[in-house]
């Protein structure tokens, strides 16, 4: 944690002021300490540089879901910038990096800490990234070398942060939890008044045959077995869409023919293998997985009441959604 990060900050229960205690610091960076809460006498421990800000015990479902995704993170802690910035893009459009510049960003999901960095290189003035996983230890560990930052841990339905964002995004996290629509409305609550709001999130248009098929199976199997069989599964899951990518998807598109999900086959080709066995693993591990069909997001941002928002339908299977918080 650096000292900069401190203003940012807000108990988690009471929302007071905290204050800073260091025990060990290893260059700019709080290794070890605690942040103490006035108002109502709670104390945070800073481990491993990232303030742990969490207020309550879980319920099974969110631990259940952190600790895979937790999982899923430590294992593909790998870093691309460019790819990143490419795919980010596409989940936060229309957005452009002008939009990040000179803006006080939130990242409430923030994962590995990927796309704190993409913030960071779009010119952001302070990134902060939230997460209630451990994969704070490795976003802290992916962007320590980053002046303007931050990685804390805490929980979506309780934000240990201020309330006057610039810029608040959250990419394929809102879905994951067990109230979609009440995190969007933490997430608007976190902007300031002409601020704006984006989210990424699973559709559930053209994805019913996984809400149909997958679904059962991951609740009742896959998200339940050791990461190691997931991981050895997801791999040879991910050989077969290969090959399934090169022989129809590939040679379909070159003839000018659009197969069932072809756009996304497609993405997922120029995303990569790795980054692809990524993407399967996790619609294997998690817990909890909502799929949103374009009027649920609609509402989301109308009782949030934003404005000026743009709904894209991104590769078909999924909604990116940008709007401004009214003044």
């Amino acid at each position: 944690m650096r000292d900069g990060l401190l203003p940012f900050l807000r108990c988690p229960v009471c929302q007071g002021n905290l204050s800073l205690a260091t025990d060990e610091r290893v260059g700019p960076h709080v290794m070890r300490g605690r942040l103490h809460c006035a108002a109502c006498q709670r104390d945070y421990p800073i481990v491993g540089g990232v303030p742990r800000l969490l207020s309550r015990d879980l319920p099974p479902d969110m631990a259940h879901t952190a600790r895979n995704f937790g999982q899923s993170w430590r294992m593909w802690n790998q870093i691309d910038d460019e790819r990143y910035r490419w795919q980010f893009l596409r989940w936060v459009q229309p957005l452009q990096p002008t939009a990040f510049a000179d803006r006080l960003v939130l990242d409430m999901g923030c994962g590995k800490g990927r796309h704190l960095r993409v913030a960071s290189q779009f010119g952001a003035r302070e990134v902060i990234g939230v997460d209630l996983s451990e994969a704070v230890d490795v976003a802290f560990a992916n962007t320590r070398d980053l002046d303007r930052v931050h990685v804390v841990q805490g929980d979506i339905f309780h934000m240990p942060v201020v309330r006057d964002f610039d810029l608040a995004f959250s990419i394929g996290v809102l879905h994951h939890t067990p109230d979609p629509a009440k995190a969007f409305a933490v997430l608007a609550d976190l902007v300031r008044p002409g601020g704006t709001v984006a989210c990424w999130v699973y559709g559930r248009e053209n994805n019913g045959w996984i809400v149909n098929a997958v679904d059962p199976v991951r609740i009742g199997l896959t998200s339940r077995l050791p990461s190691s069989v997931v991981r050895a599964l997801s791999f040879g899951l991910t050989s077969a869409l290969f090959a399934g990518i090169g022989l129809v998807y590939q040679p379909a598109s070159k003839l000018g023919i659009k197969p069932f999900y072809s756009d996304y086959m497609i993405y997922l080709r120029d995303l990569g293998f790795c980054e692809t066995q990524n993407i399967v693993y996790d619609h294997l591990i998690a817990p909890t997985a909502a799929y949103l069909p374009r009027a649920e997001v609609e509402r989301w941002f109308d009782d949030a009441g934003l404005v000026a928002r743009s709904l894209t339908w991104v590769q078909k299977v999924s909604w990116a959604g940008v709007g401004q918080k009214t003044v």
